[in-house]
């Protein structure tokens, strides 16, 4: 459900916004010919009497702002510069301003959630606590070698981060695409971001995430219930799109799932993390907690086949990866477009890290407070921010690798467990000594990216003897793509359950 919160403007880079405001959200049925989309249609006729959150599109004829103030409508964001507004309309209002002269695109302006509409919750640990996670995949090898991370940057999107001794000065970049009471009054970003590159300060080394210098930067699109638009995390994707080479970022973590099932074809969160791989950051995605249901992973980012997709296997708080045991939740089985997901395991249940004190997550869960400040949860977030952190320790040892390569390096270096021999889990000292050949230049990218490269009609593409690697995505923005007639869904964290 919409839910209104404090919104603050940030500094945003040329275009980028127009990938907010061209963001469809269905197709118009034919009773309703206007230019509101489907889903804002069925929003308000699921919710009537309350104000619909859309984002309204002028063909830059007028200002949108005003329009919109004009039907009525109270304007949340004002985004003059790219012909759009983010604003609530009053239901009874919605057909005068999509028929509107001027008015080219209204959308609904979806909502995210960190708690998956409660159908999946953080779990405790039924035993001592344990911290096994790095030494199972090996990056104390790495760390034996001198690799811990120092220089390499991990974006994580997600809730915020709060400070910690954990972190130290570490945080080198925060972008906020909304306010809070807290750094991270959920609590869900700070575990990631320990997982990934926590110090263990707090804990005399015993709790470190996998690359314990790395460097975070913090991109904030939950406020302090979890819950964010889809703008926010378009936004947050953008900047780090934009800086990425102030900050090197290498790596970025997406905790997160789509609630729509779309081909990774035509699916523009699909879209959006494909122009960051191919710009050259690794994007790990949560496969999502869902098991073996027949469309488990047939959601975006996770169905996408250019990123990383993370499984969850239990470590049964052994160091030893033979007696795994996938997590009967970690979503598994093929996509829609026929790729197999995840593309690699690593712990995920039962792991420390760091906890945002008196965030929700510590509030709804005391029994998993480890210490004054840590704390447990389990899910594919949290193997996620593992597998990143196993990243940021490739790329700093191999820092030409592109995307293709390093995700190719965790698959092969994997091992399987004893249990089945299907379930690989990822080894950091095996895959740190390949010299792994990029494949993914034989896969077709998002039809909405090849559109904006100049290819009218990608479907009809015989992609066998075109490689996307002779198109130059450099000269791709966010708004030279055209994502009107792309239908979102909203989005869920891909956090724990059981």
């Amino acid at each position: 459900m919409f839910q209104s919160r404090p919104w603050f403007h940030v500094p945003i880079l040329g275009g980028l916004l127009l990938l907010v405001a061209l963001i469809s959200a269905g197709i118009t049925p034919a009773t309703r010919t206007s230019h509101a989309q489907g889903a804002v249609w069925a929003y308000g006729d699921a919710h009537p009497g309350q104000p619909i959150p859309v984002i309204v599109q002028t063909d830059g004829g007028a200002d949108a702002a005003q329009l919109v103030r004009a039907s009525g409508a109270a304007v949340r964001v004002d985004l003059g510069f790219m012909h759009a507004a983010a604003a609530d309309i009053p239901a009874d209002r919605l057909h005068e301003l999509a028929a509107a002269d001027h008015v080219a695109n209204i959308s609904l302006d979806g909502t995210v959630s960190s708690a998956d509409d409660g159908k999946n919750s953080p779990i405790g640990t039924d035993g001592a606590p344990t911290s096994v996670y790095p030494r199972e995949i090996k990056a104390g090898d790495l760390w034996d070698d001198g690799f811990s991370g120092q220089g390499v940057g991990v974006a994580i999107v997600d809730t915020g981060i709060v400070p910690s001794k954990d972190f130290g000065s570490r945080v080198i970049a925060t972008f906020a695409t909304q306010a809070g009471t807290s750094p991270d009054g959920y609590g869900h970003g700070s575990h990631v971001a320990g997982l990934a590159g926590g110090n263990g300060a707090n804990s005399a080394n015993q709790y470190r995430g996998v690359a314990p210098r790395v460097n975070l930067i913090n991109v904030k699109t939950g406020d302090d219930q979890g819950v964010a638009h889809i703008s926010d995390i378009i936004t947050g994707l953008a900047w780090v799109l934009d800086n990425k080479d102030a900050y090197n970022i290498r790596v970025v973590n997406l905790s997160l799932r789509s609630d729509t099932a779309q081909s990774y074809t035509t699916d523009p969160l699909d879209a959006a993390v494909e122009l960051l791989t191919f710009r050259g950051i690794l994007v790990v995605v949560a496969a999502g907690n869902t098991g073996t249901v027949a469309d488990a992973v047939s959601y975006a980012p996770a169905n996408d086949p250019f990123v990383l997709t993370v499984g969850a296997v239990d470590d049964l708080g052994t160091s030893d990866y033979k007696d795994d045991l996938v997590a009967p939740w970690s979503s598994r089985g093929a996509t829609q477009d026929g790729f197999a997901k995840p593309d690699v395991y690593v712990p995920g249940r039962h792991l420390i890290s760091v906890q945002s004190p008196g965030s929700v997550l510590t509030a709804l869960f005391p029994n998993n407070l480890v210490g004054s400040y840590y704390f447990t949860l389990s899910g594919t977030s949290m193997a996620a921010g593992v597998a990143s952190g196993g990243a940021a320790l490739l790329f700093q040892a191999h820092p030409d690798w592109t995307p293709g390569q390093a995700k190719l390096a965790l698959m092969q270096g994997s091992r399987a467990v004893s249990a089945d021999a299907t379930v690989n889990v990822a080894q950091l000292d095996r895959s740190v000594e390949l010299s792994p050949v990029d494949t993914t230049t034989s896969i077709k990218p998002n039809y909405l990216l090849l559109q904006a490269a100049g290819i009218a009609d990608p479907q009809s593409i015989s992609w066998g003897s075109v490689s996307w690697g002779s198109i130059s995505w450099g000269s791709i923005s966010w708004g030279s793509i055209s994502w009107g007639s792309v239908s979102w869904g909203s989005v869920s964290w891909g956090e724990a359950g059981e």
